[in-house]
Parts: structure tokens; C-alpha cells; sequence
């Protein structure tokens, strides 16, 4: 049996790489960005995103994609929109009718109330999570998709884009202080259990909507001491705040826990704790 065409969109971001590596274990990998790949194209132009697909004929795209700097999205919803809720328009809208496709969202389609959040519900409180659910929305238009809601943490594979581990670990390394906020809940996964989670969910077939996070989640502010102890760093310079200090920044939802419960019934594997994603740093 032929070995699968998979594409990966947004290959130059912090998944792509795990991705394009996941990818490249099953099938032919193909990248797409804007900048350095095997195919570069602007996603907001329908015309181009034809080309590439007539061009790739992808068995499977892996659309990671997006514009994602929340606060970059607030100034500027027009471009939000375009990058995160078009764009994927225009990917589905050129994808044969038996190609699958994985698109990967946010926890900021959900609402600022107690989670962990299950699948429902959606209601975003800032122009990020609004484009990306409209974008969702886009890619479950086309019938063999999969919208995969996530959190991300893990070594950055691309010079100049840092994960947010990737940015306490510097500035605890280099004595930069750091304020990490007590109040902002999460459950994030590393980037290679994503990767590898990702190929599971095409294997099976999966459609609809999933949460894919840890079983467990806490602040931001204990992510960063349980990161400065796995490393031996000093945590002098970490200062712990709520995250009404910064009141210029986007609305965002403080408790942002997700149940990944759907998908482990799904899949029927268990999901990692935090503290097992950490040790994988």
C-alpha cells in the first residue's frame, strides 16, 4: 500500500516541525508556510491554496496554521479573521472530498467560567477564540475532518518562536525575573505527545470536535516552579501576580482546564499529568 501524502500547514510554527517529524514516519511529509517549505503559499488566497492542493493531492492535511499572538488579534480582528477562520475556508473548500483533515484549536473558544471544559458551549470572550471557532466551524464543512482544541508547551524546534516553557526556562537560566500568574489554570500537553496524539486520531478515523490536554491541570505560576525544579533554576526571579495586573492586555478566560475524557474513550488511551509532560523536557 502506497505510503500516504501528508501536508502540513504552518510547518515554520512551533508544532510544525513535531508534526512534519510525525508525519514523516507514516507517509511522505510535505510542507506549506509562508516562508521556508516545500511549498509556500498564502493561505488567505483561495486561488494559491487551489494550486498547492491540485499541485500535492494530500491523502491528509495537518492544518496548524494560524495567527495566534491574542493580543495581535484584538488590535487587529480583520487580520485575525482572515488568518484563522478564511484561511481555513479556503483549505477545505480546495481539499478532495476523501482527504482527511486535522485542525488544530484553542481553549479560547470557551468561556471565562470554572472548567475543566467539555465540548460544547462555546463562547469565546476575545477576537482570538472568535476566528478560530469560526474557523472551526470552516473545517468541519468538509465531511473527513477533525478539530483537535489544545494547549501547548515543549522545546521550540524554530530559531526566533518560543514556547512558553521555552521562556521561563531562558529567563530563570540567564537571572531574568518573570511574573507568572496564580489565578490563570491550564492543561497543557507537550508538543511531541500532540504530534503523536495527531497520528492516533487519523489512524482511527476520528471526526468532529476533541479536547486534547493532560488529566490534570494548575496555575501557570506552579507550571513555572514545577519546570524550575526539574531543571535546578533559581526561582528568585519569579513573581507571582494575578492576571488583572495587566489590564491593557485582550479579555482572556482565566480557568482554561480542558476534559480530554471524549477523546480517551475515543482513542481508549489515557492521557498524561502535567508532571509526566514535564518530565519529558
Amino acid at each position: 500500500m502506497a505510503r500516504p501524502v501528508i501536508l502540513v500547514t504552518g510547518a515554520s510554527g512551533l508544532l510544525g516541525p513535531y508534526l512534519m517529524d510525525a508525519a514523516s514516519a507514516v507517509g511522505q511529509a510535505v510542507s506549506l508556510a509562508r516562508g521556508h517549505a516545500d511549498h509556500r503559499c498564502d493561505l488567505c488566497d483561495a486561488d494559491a491554496v487551489r494550486r498547492v492542493i491540485d499541485a500535492v493531492r494530500p491523502d491528509i492535511v495537518l492544518h496548524a496554521a494560524a495567527m495566534t499572538d491574542v493580543d495581535q488579534c484584538e488590535r487587529n480582528p480583520g487580520d485575525a479573521d482572515r488568518a484563522n477562520h478564511m484561511a481555513t475556508a479556503n483549505l477545505a473548500d480546495a481539499l478532495a472530498p476523501d482527504t482527511f483533515l486535522v485542525a488544530y484549536s484553542t481553549i479560547a473558544v470557551y468561556p471565562d467560567s470554572p472548567g475543566p471544559h467539555v465540548e460544547g458551549g462555546e463562547a469565546p470572550v476575545n477576537v482570538y477564540g472568535t476566528t478560530k471557532l469560526a474557523g472551526e466551524h470552516a473545517a468541519l464543512r468538509h465531511e473527513r475532518s477533525v478539530v483537535l482544541r489544545t494547549m501547548l508547551f515543549g522545546p521550540s524546534q524554530v530559531a526566533q518562536r518560543m514556547s512558553f516553557s521555552d521562556t521561563i526556562i531562558k529567563n530563570l537560566r540567564e537571572g531574568r525575573p518573570i511574573t507568572l500568574f496564580s489565578d490563570v489554570l491550564f492543561s497543557p500537553l507537550h508538543l511531541q505527545t500532540l504530534a503523536t496524539i495527531t497520528m492516533k486520531t487519523v489512524s482511527a478515523g476520528l471526526t468532529g470536535v476533541y479536547n486534547v490536554a493532560t488529566r490534570d491541570g494548575m496555575s501557570k505560576a506552579e507550571f513555572g516552579f514545577a519546570i524550575a525544579a526539574k531543571f535546578n533554576l533559581a526561582t528568585d526571579g519569579i513573581t507571582v501576580d494575578l492576571s488583572t495586573s495587566m489590564p491593557d492586555r485582550a479579555p482572556r478566560a482565566t480557568d482554561t482546564r480542558l476534559d480530554a475524557g471524549q477523546l480517551e474513550k475515543a482513542l481508549g488511551c489515557r492521557m498524561p499529568t502535567i508532571a509526566e509532560e514535564i518530565a519529558r523536557l
